[in-house]
């Protein structure tokens, strides 16, 4: 499948280049001056109508205030998981905003002919995945500015790193809007020293290229020695400082320890690099480096899917393969080619250690740091970074610090705990591009594969990560399930420094979290499991980097011991280690027994809408994965909920939990 360069070019006689409809002025030196709307402003309004009006070529008088704007906005409202996501070409441009929600509110191809520049949204723009084609999406239909009160972490960075440009100050973007020219310093207001000079040269590879040229340096941080949290340990260890430590704000090359993509991203990434750089990726160091192919390893599965998308399934895994065998990255397939586990499974299972800074392209990267490790989620631009230079620019984030105690009630688990952290960062955005720290003596009341669950969801928090203390169930998985000597794990652990300094602290009392259950759109919609009990549904599916470890499988089983599933009922393993066990265990015949239809390889699945079990038009689902926004597990409605409420509901046919049953 070929893939185009995006829509950036430079006009030879002027120093002037385009970013979309988005007219940027250059410096002497190439670098941005100023950048000017040469298209129009979309205003992604809440109201259809006024989204009809603006494809139908009319303005906006006056324009819509911030509050009237469409927040919330995920990568998979921007650009569908299945099968847009299978694209890397400026089809992507016709396709975007397709599926915002659920689709209706924005038809194929009306952005691109629209003429649009720049887009208006609310808060939260760009949650969910760390996907780069959700910004190529945007580019290629000629959006080169994106306003938004606040704007993810991750997102943020995928759009400058494409020389894009994100702004968050209103009265900036209604001048934009208004014709104006604005000034470079506007468009920098807050940024890091780093950031700033990776807008200027438009982009991480121009950046790149400069600094290999000795006109970009990255000077050491200056910061004075001075109490730190975990991250910012392990982050000082990592990043080039005078005095052996960073603070909040400090930017730098961060050095990383390994990293990985999937099959979603690692042809695309290779690609990027060729039309950038004119040569095939080189990778420094490939034994630190992996690959998985279980994002779309069960798609052929997915009810109706088109021979497009599985011809789009195909070109992606080839050239990802390809691209592993040519750079002597390790391939995590097996024989045949298929998944031999989610990457964030394999990840804690095999590869990640305390202490370590471990990057992936996908922003459930973070479930590593259960692991006490630095572990976050990175776009397409940024692997073939690390590919190359084994490091990737960051900014040092805040942190706020989870201080747990008690115990969790009966029928409660870790994914309650989180889902109350969604709310809470949802309503509040206490999380928003932090670092979540959890500790406290409730943490170690925690399994070691629950706490895997908090941290795995600190994105759906808006969190950049979360990272956790070191605890006895943390140990004793390195030592009995990695095979690590106690004393070797011991040294290598993180703790904070007496006197850290945390952006906030959360006290959360285990035993007072209920069961909650999340209402379709948000995880960040959690409600007492009372307010929707008896709902029905219609399907339920379990497993995923969320819930398909054997601590989860495990739970499944318990319910669903001796009874029946009354819906369609998916379980979905997370690695090959965890199906063995399961077997061996007599798990895996439980759940036959109860009619389950277990899926015995494991991949990403009906969680990313690319494999059986996700709910279809006019369907409700209960989940127990991580999302469930709007086209995120396909184009019906998705409740979250813990793995006991999943097998519950499913036994009934309705949202329940296990002291319904008879």
């Amino acid at each position: 499948m070929a893939s185009k360069t995006a829509p950036t070019r430079e006009a030879p006689s002027s120093r002037v280049k385009k970013v979309g409809h988005i007219d940027v002025s250059l410096d002497g030196g190439g670098c941005v001056r100023a950048i000017r709307l040469a298209g129009r402003p979309l205003y992604l309004t809440s109201d259809r109508e006024q989204l009809r009006r603006q494809f139908r070529g009319e303005a906006l008088t006056p324009p819509p205030a911030v509050s009237d704007l469409y927040a919330h906005v995920s990568t998979d409202a921007i650009i569908k998981a299945n099968p847009d996501c299978y694209y890397y070409d400026d089809r992507l441009g016709t396709l975007v905003l397709r599926s915002l929600g659920n689709g209706g509110y924005v038809e194929p191809g009306e952005i691109r002919k629209g003429g649009f520049g720049l887009l208006f949204a609310g808060d939260g723009w760009g949650e969910g995945s760390s996907r780069e084609v959700a910004v190529l999406a945007l580019l290629y239909a000629g959006i080169g500015a994106v306003f938004a009160p606040s704007i993810t972490p991750i997102h943020r960075q995928n759009l400058i790193n494409n020389g894009m440009f994100p702004i968050t100050e209103e009265r900036v973007a209604r001048r934009l809007a208004a014709g104006e020219e604005i000034g470079v310093e506007e468009l920098i207001h807050g940024f890091d020293a780093l950031s700033t000079r990776v807008l200027l040269r438009g982009g991480l590879f121009p950046y790149l290229e400069a600094r290999s040229r000795g006109e970009e340096t990255s000077p050491p941080i200056e910061t004075a020695p001075r109490p730190m949290t975990i991250a910012e340990k392990i982050g000082a260890r990592h990043m080039t400082t005078r005095y052996g430590a960073i603070a909040p704000g400090d930017a730098g090359f961060l050095g990383v320890d390994s990293a990985f993509s999937h099959d979603y991203t690692t042809a695309p990434s290779a690609a990027m690099v060729r039309m950038a750089l004119g040569r095939a990726p080189k990778v420094k160091n490939p034994a630190a480096i992996h690959s998985f192919p279980d994002h779309l390893a069960l798609a052929s599965g997915l009810p109706g899917i088109s021979a497009e998308a599985i011809e789009g399934i195909r070109d992606l895994r080839e050239g990802q393969r390809r691209f592993s065998e040519e750079s002597g990255i390790r391939f995590h397939a097996t024989a045949t080619g298929g998944s031999r586990g989610i990457c964030h499974t394999v990840v804690r299972e095999e590869i990640a250690l305390p202490g370590q800074v471990v990057l992936g392209t996908d922003s459930h990267t973070c479930s590593a740091g259960a692991l006490n490790c630095l572990a976050y989620g990175i776009g397409n631009t940024e692997i073939a970074c690390v590919w190359e230079h084994a490091e990737v620019v960051a900014k040092v984030p805040q942190t706020v610090r989870i201080e747990m105690t008690g115990n969790l009630p009966p029928s409660c688990t870790a994914k309650d705990a989180v889902l109350e952290l969604a709310r809470r960062g949802k309503a509040t955005g206490i999380f928003t591009g932090r670092v979540m720290e959890f500790g406290g003596p409730g943490l170690a009341t925690l399994a070691f594969e629950e706490q895997a669950v908090l941290s795995n969801m600190a994105v759906e928090c808006n969190a950049l990560t979360a990272i956790m203390e070191p605890t006895e169930p943390m140990i004793a998985y390195l030592v009995e399930r990695r095979g690590l000597a106690r004393a070797e794990v011991e040294r290598m652990t993180v703790a904070p420094d007496p006197g850290a300094k945390y952006v906030e602290t959360i006290a959360l009392d285990l035993s007072a979290v209920g069961a909650l259950v999340a209402k379709p759109g948000h995880p960040g919609n959690g409600v007492p499991r009372r307010e929707v009990k008896g709902a029905r549904i219609d399907v339920a599916y379990a497993g995923s980097c969320t819930a398909g470890d054997l601590t989860s499988i495990s739970m499944y089983a318990k319910v669903l011991a001796g009874r029946k599933v009354s819906v369609p009922t998916f379980i979905q393993y997370g690695s090959e280690r965890v199906r063995e066990e399961a077997i061996k265990r007599g798990i895996h015949a439980t759940l036959l027994a109860a009619g389950v239809q277990v899926i015995t390889e494991p991949g990403c699945g009906a969680c990313i809408n690319a494999g059986p079990g996700g709910p279809q038009r006019g369907q409700v689902a209960i989940s127990a994965t991580n999302r469930n926004m709007p086209g995120r597990m396909g184009d019906g409605d998705a409740y979250l909920a813990n793995p006991l409420v999943v097998a519950a509901s499913a036994v009934l046919g309705r949202i329940a939990g296990p002291e319904d049953l008879p």
